[in-house]
């Protein structure tokens, strides 16, 4: 009798399960997703088979979904709250153009980026006073991280690209912040930002780490030969071991070593000789390909090709030299507006349009 009970219930468990397998397979053919309480769906090409897809259309997939799964993939490429720009705006001709303006204008715009920027500069407080929104920060720089005894002046504002984890530390509201992103303020922003990182990520491995090595990711300098890296645009990790400030504090004191240097480009080519002899093995400098990242428009032809179909590399660097005031009348002015993507009123504000140079007080 107890054989017949213990048969008759495996036999309902059976039956049960199989209506479930049923159900499971209804539920799959409906179009439904059984893991999303909303049926939000991640794409089915990503479902598919996500090694056929780039890092790109996987992301722009993640993003179009909703679904909390795809937010938390998406997290592990991209996250705004772990991320903040940097820039520098030192010096009279630096501070009394819109440069700053601009920038942060077309990362809000085209680089469809709202997080955190940190802008370090030695104007008054009233120059930048209520022109930004809430998550962009001004600094001005300490005392103590002024030197002034190099043969070209220039290199006492290039000096403070080398301090940037120091003035993250510096911010509470920024305790969360993972990665920083130098930019120099002659570079607008031309396409959504998160893809620009997300594909220098995948490019060059870009991801954190708690090893005690310490990186700097710069673009190849594609314009002169003698130079590693251009050094407008850098990515530092920031970390709480005590390496993880390594290279920035590296680099600094080459600098200070070397009063006669024109360039801190110049000194990122000492530091790599060290790497590559094995006299310096803490330090890595990652060098990136440009690729259609970033570009330097120098003539008239550069900006109407750009502006004729409003397409943009993610990254514009207008060079902040005499050159820059060689464009051709309306041409610069044209291009400009169309990267900030500026309504008439703001057409009015001439400033946000000018031609101009730093002379000694440039980034680049």
């Amino acid at each position: 009798t107890m054989i017949a009970i213990n048969l008759k219930r495996q036999n309902i468990l059976l039956a049960l399960l199989g209506l479930l397998s049923v159900a499971w397979i209804l539920l799959l053919s409906d179009g439904s997703d059984p893991y999303s309480a909303a049926g939000d769906l991640l794409p089915r090409k990503l479902l598919a088979d996500p090694g056929e897809m780039s890092g790109l259309e996987k992301s722009a997939a993640l993003r179009s979904s909703g679904s909390r799964e795809a937010y938390e993939l998406l997290a592990e490429t991209y996250d705004e709250k772990k991320s903040v720009i940097f820039l520098i705006a030192f010096g009279e001709r630096a501070t009394s153009t819109t440069y700053v303006e601009r920038t942060i204008m077309s990362l809000r715009r085209r680089g469809e980026y709202q997080g955190r920027v940190l802008l370090l500069t030695d104007a008054p407080d009233e120059r930048y006073d209520g022109l930004f929104d809430e998550n962009v920060i001004v600094m001005h720089p300490k005392e103590e991280h002024l030197k002034t005894d190099f043969d070209f002046p220039a290199m006492t504002v290039k000096r403070f690209k080398t301090y940037i984890i120091d003035y993250v530390d510096m911010v509470p509201e920024l305790d969360a912040v993972e990665w920083i992103y130098y930019v120099d303020i002659d570079i607008l922003f031309g396409a959504p930002f998160r893809d620009l990182i997300q594909k220098l990520g995948e490019e060059n491995k870009i991801q954190g780490d708690n090893n005690f090595s310490s990186k700097l990711y710069f673009f190849k300098n594609s314009f002169v030969d003698q130079y590693v890296a251009q050094s407008g645009f850098m990515i530092a990790q920031r970390k709480t071991s005590n390496t993880a400030n390594h290279c920035l504090r590296l680099w600094r004191s080459v600098i200070d070593s070397q009063l006669k240097l024109e360039h801190d480009q110049s000194s990122l080519n000492l530091i790599s000789k060290d790497i590559e002899s094995g006299k310096e093995h803490r330090c890595q400098l990652v060098i990136m390909e440009q690729g259609d990242h970033i570009s330097f428009p120098h003539n008239n032809r550069d900006l109407e090709a750009m502006a004729k179909d409003s397409t943009y590399t993610s990254l514009i660097h207008i060079k902040n030299t005499s050159k820059s005031t060689s464009f051709g009348e309306g041409v610069h002015e044209k291009f400009v507006s169309d990267v900030l993507m500026l309504s008439d009123d703001e057409m009015k504000n001439g400033k946000l349009l000018e031609k101009t140079t730093f002379g000694m007080s440039h980034l680049s």
